[in-house]
């Protein structure tokens, strides 16, 4: 016997939906109700093997309805019934097993109850299975490794990585991964990723994104990363390793010593494998991009200048190429270069490296400063 539980505003909508169902056999409703909230109280002590959610209902929908239960059980079995098809993509992006539409049909019902009885056979086929193997510690459970840092990727380290579907599921981890030290609220998510979007359009734009991450996340055996609460989405720190917020650990640790030595600060470079986001076109990461690539070149030329002190001029030369590469118009980086050069006695090369500089200068059309030209003028005495 399927135990249903039932959500609609039209108290009419419910009682033609349960005599139906009646009709049909096989099906127990355990419980029904006329808003979200309520549903969700009843459903803390109701285990039902099905919801069927309407869709357009006042100040909580049912694709919302949906997303709020899912983060407590992610297993639940969801038939979305409304009277618009359009909604019927989101249903299903939404991981529900059907969708029915209004008005209700019982020839079209069967068919859903049909399915549903499909659905928990494969479902109790596969428990014996996993109740014969041991349950893996989250130690051994596997992680999901997130590179915002150069080029974006996400995936279990070793492995193949999530086949995106849509760009905007793609965008959505990525934004959640830099933001989730202090978990993004779903109207700030809906302002940063569909600025140009009707609000109510929007809201559906999220949850069938968010359905879909959680789908693919789920293909590769990392089931239950994203979360949800208080209207916030967030992903499961003890499940994933994220480069932006290590870097930023680092970044501020250094900030935190009176002396950092050149260890400290090469530890913390580490993670800077290039711009945040480099290859994307992501308008809300621009402020955090700058921000981060400014940071870096900072850290990189003290960097610089603690090997210079040292008398490690192949340091100073490698570490301000690197500044250069990633900050190509930094004169400050090409004077570092331009000392290290000179201190390995190659001032052939300072002579190159300063019209490297006024060439990138040009584009801008400045000039460089009088610092640079009278260093210039001193390395090739």
């Amino acid at each position: 016997m399927i135990q249903a539980f039932l959500v609609d505003d039209e108290e009419h909508a419910l009682n033609i939906l349960e005599l139906f169902l009646e009709r049909i056999g096989g099906v127990e409703v355990i419980g029904r109700s006329n808003n979200g909230f309520d549903a969700i109280r009843q459903l803390e002590s109701l285990k039902p093997d099905v919801l069927f959610l309407d869709i357009e209902m006042p100040e909580m929908n049912g694709i919302e309805l949906a997303e709020r239960l899912r983060n407590d059980r992610s297993d639940v079995r969801i038939i979305f019934v409304t009277a618009y098809d359009q909604y019927a993509i989101s249903a299903f992006e939404l991981a529900a097993i059907d969708y029915i539409l209004k008005p209700l049909e019982m020839e079209r019902l069967v068919k859903t109850v049909s399915r549903i009885y499909k659905e928990l056979d494969r479902h109790r086929g596969g428990a014996g299975l996993a109740a014969n193997n041991a349950v893996p510690s989250l130690a051994e459970a596997p992680r999901l490794t997130i590179r915002l840092m150069g080029q974006y990727s996400a995936g279990i380290e070793g492995k193949s990585g999530i086949r995106w579907r849509t760009n905007k599921e793609k965008e959505l981890l990525a934004y959640l991964a830099s933001r989730n030290e202090y978990r993004a609220h779903r109207d700030q998510i809906i302002e940063d990723l569909w600025p140009e979007e009707n609000f109510d359009k929007a809201k559906v734009y999220l949850h069938t994104s968010v359905s879909l991450l959680r789908k693919h996340l789920k293909q590769i055996d990392l089931d239950g990363i994203v979360k949800y609460e208080n209207e916030r989405y967030f992903l499961d720190k003890d499940r994933v390793d994220v480069d932006v917020p290590s870097f930023k650990k680092h970044l501020q640790e250094l900030k935190q010593l009176e002396k950092p030595t050149p260890r400290d600060i090469e530890r913390a470079l580490l993670f800077h494998k290039g711009p945040l986001l480099k290859d994307e076109d992501y308008l809300w990461a621009d402020y955090d991009a700058e921000l981060l690539e400014r940071t870096a070149a900072e850290w990189r030329l003290a960097l610089g200048g603690f090997y210079w002190e040292s008398g490690e001029y192949d340091k100073v030369a490698e570490t301000a190429e690197l500044a250069i590469e990633r900050s190509p118009y930094d004169e400050e980086a090409y004077r570092l270069l331009m000392k290290s050069y000179n201190g390995l006695g190659k001032n052939y090369l300072v002579h190159s490296v300063y019209h490297r500089l006024t060439d990138k200068l040009e584009e801008l059309q400045i000039k460089p400063s009088e610092l640079t030209l009278k260093l210039y003028e001193e390395c090739c005495k």
